[in-house]
């Protein structure tokens, strides 16, 4: 069954109270183990895209169980799959004796891991774990090199005109050519002997002994294969999906637009299940694709830019939990953790001030509870902004960031428990700042004192700057500096004319501002200014505002 949202009530509850009411109606047993599924291919770098599946079906198998079901989350790993996506940091002629060979049988090109297919998963796990995703990993490698699917193999190949029937409905009556093409029909793919490959094209089947010929359409090699003992294949894909269903009598997955269409994998699928296999269809929800701004899906063209691992890097595991969970499957999702990073983490944090001061309804409760479930949530609240600020005066070093917050925060236990408490948003703060945008840093002091900055400046712009200097040293917090930085040209224009003239404290305020910025970091423009300051030791910067001018 393909489901897609009404948006009658919160999106979870009604796909929950709809498969179940689906489950019912299929005779499906909802007393016993309800399976919820995801899966892919890990044939290249995995981008960020992906993760809307696994966390749809996580997040009902979730709600199942606060209902009292017994629910087993699983995730298929189709890694006994033949290599032939080239990843986007090397070429084809690189890898050509790789193509088709099982992505377990494929060298790690990092050389990190014991294979290609075993490094992107294991790099997508840790992505899921850190996020809160937790399911059963299934290896379908272990699967079918174990011998488990042989009676489904065997079962499939005997069956193999009804297969071919069912995929090729569309085409009936069958014209000549395509007859001759269902008389040598095997819905198998089939791994050379010789040469690794799944280019060998099954020849012929013996039901007595149960064995496969093939010939090997890359290196011309001639074969014999038992199905029951020593196999190397598997079978089609959309074969290969309905037996899973079978076997593991799944109940709900979540699948991508383009797999849900009429004529696409789930409805041949459905089909190959009932009839073939004697299994049921499970309730299978259709999701929208994620986007990044300009690109409504992101995909493994995108490289590096859209990697899931990149992604779990830069976000707060709750972060990733309620960008993913507050817009139904049924709508696209654009998510910029390029130029929108900042405002990702402003509207969390604002979304979270709004829930812990009781201003928030019940869907906001209910998503909030499910962004912070199963992943660490901090108590202390420091702006995405701010901590970067503090990495970039530290160049980079953690522990001195931190004690550059604890002068702000108020916070009243040590440093080191401080550090605890933000250590998710640090590490993405940093990850964002130096692993991956090499950001220029524009929080570095000059080293003396700018006199040619000084020597432009207007007379009123320098006695605020005085007044600044002089009254910085006593304030501690953002708001109290930031108030200064406002006040300075007003208590100039108000001293020198006894009243200030329409337009001209705009004027002078941000002449202060920019002086401000060349005095001490040599740039017309940088981070918010009063965050800077109380972050900064007042004591370095001193110099750096007055010069060598005599108080």
């Amino acid at each position: 069954m393909i489901y897609e949202l009404k948006n009658k009530t919160f999106w979870i509850d009604e796909v929950v109270e709809s498969l179940l009411e689906y489950m019912k109606e299929q005779d499906m047993d909802t007393e016993g183990l309800i399976t919820c599924a995801a899966g892919m291919t890990p044939s290249c770098p995995i981008h960020f895209g992906i993760l809307r599946e696994i966390a749809v079906s996580s997040f009902v198998a979730d709600e199942l169980r606060s209902r009292g079901y017994r629910v087993r989350l699983v995730y298929y790993w189709d890694d006994y799959d033949h290599f032939c996506k080239i990843p986007f940091y090397t070429t084809k002629d690189k890898v050509e004796s790789y193509l088709g060979k099982t992505l377990r049988e494929v060298p790690d090109f990092s050389g990190s891991y014991n294979s290609y297919g075993e490094h992107y998963m294991h790099t997508f796990e840790l992505c899921l774990h850190r996020a809160g995703f937790t399911p059963d990993y299934d290896y379908q490698a272990i699967k079918y090199r174990s011998g488990y699917y042989k009676k489904y193999i065997q079962h499939a190949i005997e069956k193999r005109f009804e297969i071919f029937d069912i995929i090729n409905s569309a085409k009936q009556p069958y014209s000549a050519e395509i007859l001759k093409q269902r008389e040598a029909y095997y819905p198998l793919e089939v791994y050379c002997e010789k040469c690794g490959r799944d280019s060998a094209k099954t020849t012929s089947y013996n039901k007595a002994d149960t064995t496969i010929s093939y010939v090997c359409q890359k290196c011309g090699y001639e074969g014999t294969y038992n199905i029951l003992s020593g196999f190397k294949g598997k079978l089609i894909w959309k074969a290969n999906w309905a037996l899973r269903w079978s076997d593991d009598s799944v109940n709900f997955e979540s699948s991508g637009e383009n797999q849900l269409t009429d004529t696409g994998s789930y409805s041949v699928a459905t089909r190959i299940a009932a009839d073939i296999f004697g299994g049921k269809t499970p309730f299978s929800l259709l999701y929208r694709f994620i986007g990044i701004p300009g690109v409504s899906k992101v995909s493994r063209a995108l490289g590096e830019r859209a990697l899931a691992s990149r992604f779990c890097d830069v976000l707060e595991p709750p972060v990733i939990r309620w960008l993913l969970v507050k817009t139904p499957p049924n709508k696209p999702i654009t998510i910029d953790i390029e130029g929108g990073i900042f405002r990702i983490y402003h509207e969390w944090d604002m979304f979270c001030k709004k829930v812990r001061n009781g201003e928030a309804n019940d869907t906001e409760k209910r998503i909030w509870e499910i962004a912070t479930r199963h992943v660490a949530t901090p108590d202390v609240v420091i702006p995405f902004k701010i901590i970067t600020m503090a990495l970039e005066i530290a160049n980079g070093d953690k522990k001195f960031a931190v004690r550059l917050l604890y002068k702000i925060t108020g916070f009243e236990g040590s440093v080191e428990e401080l550090e605890m408490n933000i250590y998710q948003r640090l590490d993405a703060a940093y990850n964002w700042l130096y692993t991956y945008n090499n950001i220029k840093n524009e929080t570095q002091l000059l080293k003396e004192f700018n006199q040619t900055a000084w020597d432009s400046l207007s007379e009123d712009c320098r006695k605020a700057i005085d007044i600044i200097n002089r009254e910085i040293f006593s304030l501690d917090t953002e708001a109290q500096i930031n108030e200064l930085l406002y006040r300075a040209p007003k208590d100039v224009l108000a001293l020198a004319n006894g009243k200030i003239e329409e337009g001209s404290l705009a004027v002078l305020q941000k002449e202060v501002f920019t002086a401000m910025y060349r005095l001490l970091f040599g740039t017309d423009k940088g981070p918010k200014l009063a965050a800077l300051l109380a972050l900064l030791d007042k004591s370095i910067f001193r110099t750096l505002l007055r010069g060598v001018r005599n108080e």
